[in-house]
C-alpha cells in the first residue's frame, strides 16, 4: 500500500464504529482523487489533523466535557481545519470534484460529532429516560445545510452525520424519549421511517443499510426484517442489501421472542375509541397525535386512483418547511384485508409519514367509524383532534390542499 492510501486510510478508517466490515458501497476517495497535488494536500491534512477526525478518541472526549465546551472545541476545530485548506498554496490545482470532498470531510466531521454528543452521552448513562436536547442556536446552522448530499457520500464523516443525523432527529421527535425494553422492537422502524422522510437517493441507502447494521442485533428480527424489504426493494441496492447481509443475516432468520407478557401489561383502549394497528403491530389513536395537524389518507394496496396519488402527496410533504413538518402528519391508513399485501405495499411506494392498518376491507373500523364509501378518502384533523374537513382536498390539488394545512398550522 502506497503513503497516500495509507494516510487517507488512517483519516476514514477510524470513524467506522461497530461494524465487521465497511458498510459504504460507493467510489473510495483513494480511487476518485490521484493527483500528486491532491494527494500530498491530503498527507500533509491528515498528519495536522489526525486527532480531529478519529472517531474513537472524540467520543472519549464527549463523556468527560460540557456542551458549550464540546461546540467551542468543534467550533475552533473547523476553523482551523477551513483555514488550512483554503490557505493551502497549491490549491487553486485542486480539482472541482476534489474541493467539494474536502469541504465536505470539514462540514460534516464537525455536525457528525455534534450531533453525536447527546447520543454518546445518552447511551452511558443508562439510568436515565431520555436523552439531552441540543440547545436551538447550536443546530440553527443546520437548518441551512443540504443534508441530502448524494456528492458528499465519499466523505465518512457524512457517512458518520448521516447515522446521527437520523437517530438524533428520531430521538426529537419522540420528545428525546429512550426506546425501553417494551418498545425498543419499534426504534428500527421509526428511523427507517425518519431517514425516508428526509433522504432520497444514495444517502437514504446509506442511512437504511447503517441503521441495520448498527441496530440489528437489539431490534426484533421482524422489524429488521421489514427494514430490509425496504432496502431490498430501492434501485440498485445490491451491494448494501448483500453488506447487510453478511451482518444480519442470521438476526433476520430468527423468530421474534415472545411479548405476550409486555402485552398484557398495556392499557387497553377503549373500545369505543377509533384505532388502528401501525406496523409493529400496536394500536394506536388519533389521540397520539395531538397538537399537530392530521392530513388522514385512507387507501388500500389493490386502488389505483389512491395510488396515482401518491406521487402528489409526496410533492405536498416536500413543500412543507422543516418547522411546518414538525406540526403536521400525514397519516396514512390502509383498509387492505391481507397485512401482508399492505405491508409490500409500503415497501414499494416509500410514502412520507405515518403508517397504519385497518383490516377488513369495506368492513373495516374505518370505513365504518367515518362513514365510507369511497377511497382514496381524504380528512383534516386539526391539533385539537377534530375532523373539521371529513371530505378533504385531494394531494393533486395542490395549493388548495397546501394552504387548508397552512391555515390548520396556524390556528
Amino acid at each position: 500500500m502506497n503513503v497516500f492510501r495509507f494516510i487517507l486510510l488512517l483519516i476514514l478508517v477510524g470513524l467506522r464504529q461497530g461494524f465487521a466490515q465497511p458498510i459504504y458501497q460507493g467510489p473510495k476517495p483513494e480511487t476518485l482523487f490521484t493527483a500528486t497535488t491532491e494527494q500530498t494536500f491530503l498527507t500533509e491534512f491528515t498528519a495536522k489533523f489526525k486527532t480531529d477526525f478519529d472517531a474513537t478518541s472524540q467520543y472519549a472526549k464527549i463523556q468527560n466535557i460540557g456542551i458549550d465546551a464540546w461546540e467551542m472545541t468543534l467550533f475552533d476545530a473547523r476553523k482551523a481545519q477551513s483555514t488550512f485548506y483554503k490557505g493551502y498554496p497549491q490549491a487553486s490545482q485542486f480539482s472541482a470534484a476534489f474541493t467539494k470532498y474536502v469541504e465536505a470531510c470539514i462540514r460534516w466531521n464537525y455536525w457528525h460529532l455534534m450531533l453525536a454528543y447527546p447520543i454518546i452521552r445518552g447511551n452511558a448513562q443508562t439510568a436515565q429516560s431520555s436523552l439531552m436536547s441540543l440547545p436551538s442556536v447550536m443546530v440553527e446552522e443546520l437548518t441551512n445545510l443540504t443534508v441530502n448530499d448524494e456528492a458528499a457520500l465519499p466523505a465518512e464523516s457524512y457517512q458518520n452525520f448521516l447515522f446521527f443525523y437520523v437517530t438524533y432527529f428520531n430521538s426529537k421527535a419522540r420528545n428525546f424519549a429512550k426506546y425501553t425494553s417494551k418498545d425498543f422492537q419499534t426504534s428500527m422502524t421509526d428511523k427507517a421511517s425518519f431517514a425516508r422522510q428526509h433522504l432520497t437517493g444514495k444517502p437514504y441507502q446509506y442511512a437504511l443499510a447503517r441503521t441495520l447494521v448498527e441496530n440489528c442485533d437489539k431490534a426484533t428480527p421482524s422489524s429488521v426484517r421489514d427494514v430490509f424489504g425496504i432496502l431490498s426493494n430501492l434501485p440498485n441496492s445490491a451491494d448494501y442489501v448483500a453488506a447487510v447481509k453478511v451482518r444480519c443475516g442470521e438476526v433476520m432468520a430468527r423468530k421474534d421472542e415472545p411479548v405476550v407478557a409486555v402485552a398484557a401489561k398495556k392499557k387497553p383502549i377503549d373500545p369505543n375509541t377509533f384505532s388502528f394497528a401501525n406496523q409493529s403491530g400496536e394500536s394506536v389513536t388519533l389521540d397520539d397525535f395531538k397538537g399537530k395537524v392530521i392530513y388522514l389518507d385512507v387507501w388500500a394496496s389493490w386502488c389505483g386512483p389512491c395510488r396515482a396519488e401518491f406521487p402528489f402527496s409526496k410533492q405536498l410533504h416536500e413543500r412543507l418547511t422543516k418547522k411546518q413538518k414538525e406540526q403536521v402528519v400525514f397519516l396514512y391508513l390502509s383498509i387492505d384485508e391481507n397485512e401482508e399485501a399492505w405491508k409490500k405495499a409500503l415497501a414499494v411506494l416509500q410514502l412520507p409519514g405515518e403508517q397504519g392498518w385497518s383490516k377488513g376491507d369495506w368492513h373495516s373500523r374505518t370505513v365504518q367509524y367515518f362513514g365510507i364509501d369511497s377511497i382514496p378518502r381524504y380528512m383534516l384533523i386539526n391539533k385539537n383532534g377534530q375532523v373539521v374537513d371529513a371530505t378533504a382536498k385531494r394531494p393533486s390539488t395542490n395549493d388548495a390542499i397546501w394552504q387548508d394545512i397552512l391555515k390548520l398550522i396556524n390556528e
